[in-house]
């Protein structure tokens, strides 16, 4: 018999070109999995120099706008214990959100607030009664009350404004040998990408009146009543200051010109 009529000890091998080196697969070898992504070929050409300029700026938080605004909240607020009469109420802002976006119109935007209104509540409380007499403890309950609004600005148009720089991109076609049309292995591209300084607020100041009403009554003798709901009806005034980081140029001063020489009087 031959010496490749048994097909059990047949081998074959089959050879594969990459390039660099010649390499010979059994057919009976797995195939090898594919590579990872990977960066190859980097290089670099000359160094990066750069020619440091100071200009005459200085880069500050700049007003765009002090707005003034008026907000009206509603809520119930549930006593821990029913409550005879309230005894001091300590109230505050406390801003979560504060964000300004721009509009169609480069001199004016929307401005999104969020916050709650930080209120504590000093009542006194019935512990024993009579005809003539309450006796009871002085206690608190401290409520967040949220609220939330969007308004508009306008940026005056002599002041300064918003200063947001956009970004942009760009893309071109090469023609190909024939000139029929475009290489499609080869592109150009470009992009811009700025990073422009964020506009932020400040709160100022805050002001409060409010209306209080005592729900769920509940009668203690022939004159008093307790209420575990205290009902709050407040208009709230709003003070802020929006602000952006812009270089601004610096003042210099002239110095004042030199005084006139003086003459002798002549002898």
């Amino acid at each position: 018999m031959g010496k490749y009529d048994d097909h059990k000890h047949e081998h074959h091998s089959s050879y594969c070109d990459c390039g660099h080196n010649d390499i010979y697969l059994p057919h009976d070898q797995p195939k090898q999995p594919d590579q990872p992504c990977s960066v190859a070929n980097v290089r670099m050409f000359g160094s990066a120099m750069s020619e440091t300029v100071y200009p005459k700026t200085i880069k500050v938080p700049v007003t765009l706008a002090e707005p003034t605004v008026i907000v009206c909240v509603e809520a119930d607020v549930r006593l821990e214990k029913p409550a005879l009469e309230i005894k001091r109420v300590l109230k505050s802002v406390i801003l979560e959100q504060c964000e300004l976006v721009n509009t169609f119109d480069p001199h004016k935007a929307k401005l999104f607030v969020r916050g709650f209104i930080r209120k504590n509540i000093e009542y006194a409380t019935v512990d024993t009664a009579s005809d003539r007499t309450v006796c009871g403890d002085i206690r608190h309950t401290t409520a967040l009350i949220p609220f939330d609004f969007c308004t508009d600005l306008t940026f005056p148009t002599t002041g300064p404004t918003l200063q947001l720089a956009p970004d942009f991109s760009s893309s071109g076609q090469l023609l190909d040998c024939s000139g029929h049309g475009a290489q499609l292995n080869a592109v150009l591209l470009g992009n811009r990408q700025v990073y422009n300084n964020k506009p932020f607020c400040q709160l100022t100041f805050a002001e409060f009146t409010e209306l209080d009403i005592g729900r769920h009554l509940k009668t203690v003798n022939c004159y008093e009543k307790t209420f575990s709901v205290l009902q709050e009806k407040i208009v709230l005034k709003l003070g802020l200051k929006v602000l952006q980081e812009q270089q601004v140029p610096v003042p210099t001063h002239c110095p004042p010109p030199p005084p006139p020489p003086t003459h002798c009087p002549k002898k």
